[in-house]
């Protein structure tokens, strides 16, 4: 009997995600109105963007890749787009080819594929789609630390949202430039444009801006140790999320509010706050936050003494994650490792997860987990006592940071280099 397109799809996620696979499949699928029973080849473009956007988020751009590689077997999705007689319809296929693009680390396409919408744009004179390309060829940019390049499209695409009177699009490209300011360590201009989106937000009641403003000027504030602002502006975030269908930013406002009850040394609220992002992360069938949330409530849990809760979290994190391939929570997981061991002043143990997560951090090119990784790592060998390996390691990150053209962090790790004399 032949299989079905459905049955195809489910078991290529299978093969990658075990019992879960199937499960996704659904969700996106009734996210996107089709039918997860009967899948046609023209939901194929949108939801192999989707199926990507998750696989991504659960294990990299590699895991995203291997889906997509698979998918476009089974159909030739270029085709399917170039036969969509409608306009509207066959641009936002498109679109969604070249989103997935972006998951999959597939730049040059994804390049292609946005240069050819915004030529069809820019024939047509519409400003609104002009400035909804430009911010999707910034953020290619972006996701490869090309900052200053990421600069120039979302600038661009700032003045064609307000030739055009665009209020959302004013607030998108606001809280776009916003963020990359942040990476630079400009957090002047940074929380200048996240204001200016929240002003143009708020005009419009545009929930998912003012949600992404709020948590832009929390993580401001908390990058500059001014916790009580912090929780402020990722509560407001909430606020707005929770009117939207954006389950996972939700999950993750809460876990950036965890994060900053952290910084409060207020583990009891910290852990409040890892349980609400795993209860949405589970709710909108993000399997990885739940992962999230258990190593991260580790850390509380250390302070407040339970060391065995806090390994118990750490050791279920590792195996959904491991079972899911999220290299990234992975490799976050054996840092969370390090920084338990080094509480135990069970140094070989601390070392040997720091390096692991070094090593995975490194394979999955996150340039900028691995700075703050190595920094980290720095410190711990600086309380273990051992001065000379610790600057070998900060002075890595300092490189790192450069790189990435984040100053204040360079800064940061100078400055403990120069204390370790």
């Amino acid at each position: 009997m032949t299989e079905t397109l459905s049955e195809k799809i489910s078991a290529i996620m299978e093969r990658e995600m075990a019992n879960i696979g199937h499960f996704i499949v659904r969700k996106q699928c009734l996210l996107i109105g089709a039918d997860p029973d009967n899948i046609e080849p023209k939901d194929l473009p949108e939801l192999a963007s989707k199926l990507s956007e998750v696989m991504k988020t659960f294990g990299g751009y590699e895991k995203a890749r291997n889906i997509y590689t698979e998918i476009k077997t089974l159909e030739n999705l270029d085709m399917i787009v170039e036969s969509e007689q409608n306009d509207e319809k066959r641009g936002k296929m498109l679109e969604n080819l070249g989103r997935t693009c972006i998951f999959t680390g597939e730049w040059e396409k994804a390049f292609e594929y946005f240069n050819q919408l915004m030529a069809e744009a820019e024939g047509n004179g519409d400003r609104r789609l002009i400035s909804r390309y430009l911010r999707r060829l910034g953020f290619i940019h972006q996701e490869r630390s090309e900052f200053d390049q990421a600069l120039v499209y979302y600038e661009r695409a700032l003045e064609e949202a307000e030739e055009s009177g665009n209020k959302n699009a004013i607030a998108g490209s606001c809280n776009y430039i916003g963020t990359v300011y942040w990476y630079k360590g400009n957090y002047d201009l940074a929380e200048e444009f996240h204001e200016r989106a929240l002003k143009n937000a708020e005009i419009v009641g545009d929930m998912t801006a003012l949600g992404a403003a709020h948590i832009g000027l929390g993580n401001l504030h908390a990058d500059v140790n001014e916790p009580e602002e912090a929780v402020e502006h990722y509560r407001d975030s909430l606020k707005y999320l929770k009117n939207t269908e954006k389950l996972d930013q939700i999950a993750r406002a809460y876990n950036n509010l965890g994060d900053t009850y952290l910084q409060k040394k207020d583990w009891e609220k910290a852990l409040e706050q890892f349980e609400k992002c795993q209860e949405y992360g589970e709710e909108g069938g993000w399997i990885n936050m739940k992962a999230w949330a258990l190593f991260n409530s580790s850390e509380a849990l250390t302070h407040l003494g339970d060391l065995e809760k806090a390994k118990d979290n750490l050791d279920q994190s590792y195996d959904i994650l491991k079972k899911i391939g999220d290299k990234v929570g992975i490799a976050g997981t054996h840092q969370n490792y390090g920084r338990l061991y080094k509480e135990k002043k069970e140094w070989d143990l601390s070392i040997m997860h720091y390096e692991k997560s070094i090593q995975i951090f490194t394979e999955i090119n996150t340039p900028l987990s691995l700075a703050e990784c190595r920094l980290e790592f720095g410190l711990a060998l600086k309380e273990k006592g051992d001065a000379d390996e610790a600057k070998t390691e900060l002075r890595r990150a300092v490189n790192l940071f450069h790189h990435l053209e984040l100053d204040s962090m360079v800064k940061s790790a100078l400055k403990e280099i120069e204390a370790l004399g």
